[in-house]
């Protein structure tokens, strides 16, 4: 009798032990937060906040843009004040307080004052400092600055000239070439380094990266490198707005929109949108589930891979639009003439993204090596051809080499 009452209490005490276990493995996968395919996660640390933050990623895509706009005034005699001082206040913009609102606002934004959603934040930062492949001894800041004072020179001289005000002697779309060049040497060069940090190991993802803060390094560096990509938290299922849009969390940047673009023209066998943005939402819920960087591996490889051929993409497209322009050429046209403003802006935007592509060749599995790279650059230049170059002739079937190139990263 003795000996079953000792049975019956072991048998119980493993009993109660085993459902002990289950109820905490029940409680542990209760907690695995899905977002539900938006990029929304609330803190594991402050009760009732959010731990996403790229404030400064967002005013850095506002100062892109907001350049771009201010160097493409320089074909309207309209603007007196376009000078390179007034450029590098949007390139090495340093929180000046008579800056105008920012003109991504269009009147509809609830905060059209960088200042008001970060501080301390510029381009010509966190501008990579690498020797553009082509120009030797030049890297994109000191780049970057020559053709904003090409534009500043050129409006100074003659303010009726219209777009020749933003073409150099050589035919460079100096707006263009501003504005894609930045597209590489900050933020897709940014992107790429800030998820190089899950290479490795996890960054500190247990205490807030600053006292009461409500998020861990691990989550503010994956978040800054969805920033720079520039998409809306609800990217691919966009909702309504409220009164004004939320510049942090309601429209889209440039990377992003160039995903929209090319998965309409010319559009490829997957979605940059879905794919791009879907692995950098599964990526931050492991980081909020306090996952491992090996999970995090597939989709730190998959987003590298169609940023990469997002690029590209955009090279493609820009050849064609390149070749399209040439039909207009006649045997006289060269830089200054009317009809090569429209080859002068699309082979301007075609190389401007030919150097986005250096910032990370190499880094990519099966994707863009050095010497495919240095290869690209051999056969499109520096500078548009036209009908007078002996070059002209066979630049069509330097053109279509670069587009055979790039098109074994598909």
């Amino acid at each position: 009798m003795k000996i079953n009452n000792k049975l019956l209490y072991l048998l119980s005490f493993v009993l109660m032990f085993s459902i002990g276990c289950e109820d905490d493995e029940a409680a542990a996968e209760a907690e695995v937060y899905d977002p539900a395919g938006e990029y929304v996660f609330p803190s594991r640390l402050v009760d009732g906040a959010s731990s996403v933050s790229y404030t400064g990623q967002v005013v850095r895509n506002m100062l892109h843009s907001d350049l771009k706009t201010l160097t493409d005034l320089a074909d309207d005699p309209g603007h007196p004040y376009l000078t390179y001082d007034l450029m590098m206040k949007y390139y090495d913009h340093q929180d000046e307080a008579d800056m105008m609102p920012s003109y991504v606002s269009s009147g509809t934004a609830c905060e059209a004052v960088y200042t008001n959603i970060a501080t301390g934040k510029n381009l010509s930062g966190k501008c990579n400092s690498d020797e553009l492949r082509g120009w030797p001894g030049v890297n994109a800041d000191a780049a970057v600055q020559l053709w904003m004072q090409g534009i500043a020179d050129n409006y100074a001289a003659d303010n009726n000239a219209g777009v020749a005000n933003m073409t150099s002697p050589e035919g460079l779309n100096y707006s263009q070439m501003i504005n894609k060049t930045l597209y590489g040497a900050v933020a897709y060069d940014q992107a790429f380094g800030y998820l190089s940090n899950y290479d490795d190991s996890m960054p500190d993802n247990v205490d807030p990266k600053s006292e009461g803060g409500s998020y861990t390094v691990a989550e503010h560096k994956w978040d800054e490198a969805f920033g720079y990509f520039g998409a809306r938290r609800d990217f691919l299922t966009a909702g309504d707005v409220g009164d004004c849009v939320d510049l942090t969390s309601e429209h889209n940047f440039g990377w992003a929109e160039y995903a929209r673009k090319r998965d309409e023209n010319p559009g490829y066998s997957f979605s940059f949108r879905e794919d791009i943005f879907n692995h950098f939402v599964a990526g931050r819920a492991i980081i909020h589930n306090e996952g491992t960087v090996d999970e995090l591996a597939p989709h730190v490889a998959m987003i590298r891979t169609r940023f990469e051929q997002l690029c590209a993409a955009n090279v493609i497209h820009y050849v064609g639009s390149v070749k399209t322009a040439m039909e207009s050429l006649t045997s006289a046209s060269v830089a200054s003439s009317s009809e090569s403003e429209s080859y002068n802006k699309y082979w301007s935007e075609m190389r401007g993204f030919i150097i986005s592509l250096q910032y990370n060749v190499g880094e990519v599995a099966g994707g863009l090596t050095s010497a495919q790279l240095d290869d690209i650059v051999s056969h499109v230049g520096t500078a548009p051809v036209y009908p007078g170059d002996t070059a002209y002739a066979d630049y069509e079937g330097e053109l279509d080499h670069v587009v055979e190139i790039l098109s074994t990263l598909f």
